[in-house]
């Protein structure tokens, strides 16, 4: 009898645990018998193992051997599982200590092809933070996934182009490129500019203070109008991502697998059809969970255009992230979380025919007055600027358009005095739109005559208490764009007009 051990990670959610697989070889009928709840693709490795190791030249025994993937209540999915399998079988038999050390400190991710090349898989991102934590020496990843890996220092990254050289550096008769992590690898598009955009000054400015404070927008009117436009060249008003949000997000992206090319640099932007199931928007499916839109969208903008044709039922959905940042996921015995900390842009035609005045409507008086009815009152409510866009706001050339750099620089400074605000009094580096209500409230209150003028709407019903703490963060953050200290009547004012409470509010 003979027992191998190699270590691996299964994934729930954007987090990796750590996996043991023992493989044990005996007497008995040859084959290949894996126990521990893994899935469909854990199970018929199986042959793909046995075919990889006798196409790469190596011995496959021949005779009873069972994988144990432990610990064995925990849900298992994915191919990522496939190298540590192989390595376990392959070196069970190897009695040299230096083996099982080398081994017992190092990671082993990637899917096994029939050829013994070793494929890219997703979820490398969460697997290099649970080595890193765990205390595990080394990594080994498919070289696809060389980029990805790149992000995270901490741990060793080695690379693993093939079976026979994972196994040749197993028994230390060989050794495995590392990984360079100064390549500055990562998912790089080209950037919309704001200067294609022609007129819409109303429009621009809502995106301008929607980005530097990181509020929630609905865009109304017609079509050609720039709705679409505005929202694509929001992510270019947002400051690079930081470090940390660097691999926030890139670890999203890596556990969705499909389409991800490396690290993600820039605020990703979202922009799913209105057809959207509520799993694809939130997160979900069968078996393994996957991230949805929300959480496609973490530091970045999720763009919903044609809002009016999503159903009430699956828009709803959203009121919980918004508030927490996050979405839960249950299941049985296990709880799936996904970051989910967006930017959330909403775009809708003015009725169904699209007339943007009222007496060239063909719709019913009914018709027009419901046509955004499944936008519930809760959710309007979480929306910190409602702007109408209208199509005498365009004109014919854009050459006096400001660029998209002019405006992410105020956006930048404005985005700079909020942190140092915040960060001052202990609260960490937030932008406006994130910040405690009830402290903002009791502790960063606007001047006398904005905050009685607030309590004046409030007290006519035209805010809700929500509303309140909308219009206030609203204001502050057109007092950081202004380079002021304290929102005066000027910025409340203009708050409220942006948040719709009022349509038209005279600047005092």
């Amino acid at each position: 009898m003979a027992l191998g051990r190699t270590f691996t990670t299964a994934l729930t959610g954007v987090r990796a645990d750590i996996v043991s697989i023992e493989a044990n070889i005996g007497p008995g009928l040859p084959g290949t018998h894996i126990v521990g709840m893994g899935d469909t693709a854990i199970n018929e490795a199986r042959d793909r193992m046995r075919t990889a190791v006798m196409n790469s030249g190596l011995d496959w025994p021949r005779s009873k051997i069972i994988l144990s993937l432990s610990p064995a209540s925990l849900p298992k999915s994915g191919s990522h599982l496939d190298l540590a399998m192989v390595m376990a079988v392959l070196t069970a038999r190897n009695e040299d200590p230096e083996v099982a050390i080398r081994l017992g400190e190092t990671l082993l991710l990637g899917e096994v092809g029939l050829d013994g090349s070793i494929k890219t898989v997703p979820g490398i991102l969460p697997g290099l933070l649970a080595a890193r934590e765990q205390g595990f020496v080394r990594v080994l990843v498919p070289p696809g996934n060389a980029a990805e890996a790149a992000l995270l220092d901490g741990v060793e990254v080695l690379l693993a182009p093939s079976l026979r050289a994972v196994y040749s550096w197993a028994t230390v008769m060989a050794e495995l490129p590392g990984v360079d992590h100064d390549e500055e690898g990562g998912h790089a598009e080209k950037i919309p500019d704001m200067a294609d955009i022609a007129g819409q000054e109303e429009a621009r400015f809502a995106a301008e203070v929607a980005a530097t404070g990181g509020h929630h927008m609905l865009m109304t009117g017609p079509p050609g109008s720039g709705k679409s436009m505005i929202a694509a060249r929001l992510p270019g008003l947002l400051p690079p991502l930081t470090p940390e949000q660097v691999i926030e997000t890139s670890a999203v992206h890596s556990v969705a697998g499909s389409g991800f090319r490396g690290a993600i640099r820039r605020a990703p932007l979202i922009a799913p059809h209105h057809s959207i199931t509520r799993a694809a928007l939130l997160g979900g499916g069968s078996g393994h969970p996957l991230p949805g839109a929300v959480s496609l969208a973490h530091h970045g903008v999720l763009f919903l255009d044609e809002a009016s044709e999503i159903p009430a039922a699956i828009l709803d959905g959203l009121r919980t992230p918004l508030e927490q940042g996050f979405v839960r996921l249950l299941r049985s015995r296990r709880e799936v979380l996904f970051p989910a900390q967006f930017q959330l842009v909403l775009a809708a035609n003015p009725c169904r025919c699209a007339a943007e005045e009222a007496h060239r409507c063909r719709c019913t008086p009914r018709q027009r007055s419901t046509y955004l009815d499944n936008l519930s009152g809760p959710l309007r409510d979480r929306l910190d600027i409602r702007v109408r866009i209208s199509g005498r706001g365009a004109v014919i050339s854009s050459d006096d358009a400001e660029s998209t750099a002019v405006i992410a620089d105020r956006v930048a400074q404005g985005r700079d005095r909020a942190r140092e605000r915040w960060s001052r009094h202990g609260l960490g580096h937030l932008h406006n739109a994130i910040v405690d209500p009830h402290v903002l409230r009791r502790f960063f209150p606007a001047d006398e005559a904005a905050m009685a003028l607030l309590g004046a709407h409030l007290g006519d019903a035209e805010v809700s208490q929500r509303g309140v703490d909308r219009a206030l963060k609203l204001a502050w953050t057109l007092c950081d764009l202004e380079g002021g200290n304290l929102p005066n009547l000027d910025h409340m004012a203009r708050a409220l007009e942006l948040h719709g409470t009022v349509e038209l509010v005279e600047a005092a």
